[in-house]
């Protein structure tokens, strides 16, 4: 994970805890179907690697629109 995100799978842990934990109120920006986790990833991977939002989404097995929707969030 560190290749691909930049950050250890602990760090990346410790952001969703930060995150989840901003958000409260059971309002979920990111998309469902990816989760936190997962979207942190992809949003992390986008950033690092400059990758394009359709090679994010084969590879993560969604469509270009919900990659754009877990990087927006």
């Amino acid at each position: 994970m560190y290749h691909t995100t930049g950050l250890t799978r602990e760090s990346v842990e410790n952001l969703c805890a930060a995150i989840h934990h901003q958000v409260g109120d059971g309002r979920r920006p990111w998309p469902p179907v990816l989760g936190l986790f997962t979207s942190l990833v992809v949003t992390l991977t986008y950033l690092r690697r400059n990758r394009v939002q359709a090679e994010l989404a084969e590879t993560f097995g969604v469509s270009q629109s919900t990659i754009s929707r877990a990087i927006t969030a």
